[in-house]
């Protein structure tokens, strides 16, 4: 067993020294064209190695799944909130774009957990015929021109995680999916499920509140 959890530490290793010799690549200077590539690649390493650590901790500790992503969901800073019956998920990062191989495990778990826990601690009817808005918030600093196209965005897999809680169905036959842009501080992903009577309160108090901030 120990020298199982050797072999498995070293491979983590490998995968953060592959993450910080990227970090450090020339190639960030003298390549600004494949910046948005070697970003890429060094998301993709860190991702590898931080599942490779979760599945160190289920396989060589006590500590169960359930246990270890209600503290991963907590450090995303993934919110999850039920009030005046609009259900509203918060993510801490934007989703990532439709043709991007990025590792689901990394994302989805926390999520599905941090939805999993409040949901047993609050029941929920499951919402019908309902609105999902998905609101993508880019960073103040960003220049337009990261804004992405909607149908660039990757939503199905937080869409079929919230679905399992609170809606009996994510198709379009029982839903129908609003898209928005708003800039704060730094980015991130909303997302609210409600009844279709309160769309339009919903889409009028966002408005407002944006007229106010600016």
């Amino acid at each position: 067993m120990i020298k199982e959890v050797i072999c498995q530490i070293a491979e983590i290793i490998n995968d953060l020294s592959k993450v910080q010799t990227l970090l450090y690549s020339s190639e960030f200077k003298d390549c600004p064209d494949e910046y948005e590539s070697l970003l890429l690649k060094i998301t993709i390493q860190s991702e590898k190695a931080v599942c490779k650590l979760r599945q160190l901790i289920y396989s060589s500790t006590i500590v169960t799944k359930r246990e270890l992503m209600k503290k991963v969901s907590d450090a995303h800073g993934i919110e999850v909130k039920y009030t005046d019956g609009i259900f509203t998920v918060t993510l801490p990062s934007l989703l990532p774009k439709t043709r991007k191989a990025m590792n689901s495990e990394f994302i989805y778990d926390p999520l599905y957990f941090a939805l999993e826990i409040y949901c047993s601690d609050i029941k929920i009817e499951k919402f019908r015929e309902c609105i999902v808005c998905f609101t993508h918030i880019y960073s103040g600093k960003k220049p337009k021109i990261h804004i992405r196209d909607y149908d660039n965005i990757e939503k199905k897999q937080v869409l079929d995680a919230i679905a399992t809680f609170v809606m009996t169905d994510d198709s379009g036959s029982f839903c129908d999916v609003y898209n928005t842009t708003e800039y704060a501080e730094k980015d991130g992903t909303s997302v609210s499920v409600m009844s279709k009577n309160k769309f339009q309160e919903w889409l009028t108090e966002r408005r407002l509140n944006l007229l106010k901030i600016q």
